[in-house]
């Protein structure tokens, strides 16, 4: 019997465009990009939020988030990610280069991959509960964290659901060595994930 994750396939190329901005506000930033409707880690001195992008900013399950208080940010969509840091540097990156900033912000270099990965890693925590567009996860070790979700919860999933943050891996092949490696990774969404299998 062979192993279906040691079976071949077909390489998927892409080329990862990016732009970048400085002097810019994470909600211009946002705003720019596009990310309303998506998601966002969010990184203050006081809490680390997951929260929904809005028109208006970030939320999480209990209310809006203070954005001035964010030192850090990734907002991301399934086509475009967000990178910004509390000095007002910002970055887009996304496959498809329509879907960046203007002309105020630098075009960057592309990243050029052979082959593109998509890859999972599980959120800590079971899934205690759920509703339109929210999941609650809890762990002895990190109490509870609310994460959006882009659709609703079976009820039957929820005693054994678990929450997995999708991602893409870009590999490229370095032209001194030609060694293969994993050059970037971008956030894409979160999705619900069943112990019994991927839902």
């Amino acid at each position: 019997m062979t192993n279906p994750r040691n079976t071949w396939r077909e390489p998927r190329p892409a080329a990862l465009h990016c732009v970048a901005a400085s002097g810019m506000t994470l909600g211009e930033a946002m705003d720019a990009g596009g990310m309303s409707g998506g998601c966002a880690l969010l990184t203050a001195p006081s809490a680390y939020h997951v929260a929904r992008v809005t028109e208006g900013g970030c939320v999480t399950r209990t209310g809006p988030v203070d954005l001035s208080t964010v030192y850090e940010a990734r907002a991301f969509t399934p086509k475009v990610e967000l990178r910004w840091v509390e000095a007002g540097y910002a970055v887009l990156l996304a496959e498809d280069e329509n879907l960046l900033a203007g002309s105020s912000w630098e075009r960057l270099e592309p990243i050029r991959a052979v082959d593109t990965m998509d890859t999972r890693y599980l959120v800590w925590g079971t899934l205690k509960d759920a509703d339109v567009g929210w999941a609650t996860l809890a762990s002895a070790r990190i109490g509870t964290l609310a994460v959006p979700l882009p659709t609703a919860v079976p009820l039957s999933v929820v005693s054994r659901g678990r929450i997995r943050l999708v991602t893409r891996e870009y590999v490229v092949v370095d032209r001194e060595h030609g060694n293969a490696h994993v050059a970037e990774e971008r956030l894409l969404g979160f999705e619900l994930y069943d112990l019994e299998g991927a839902i």
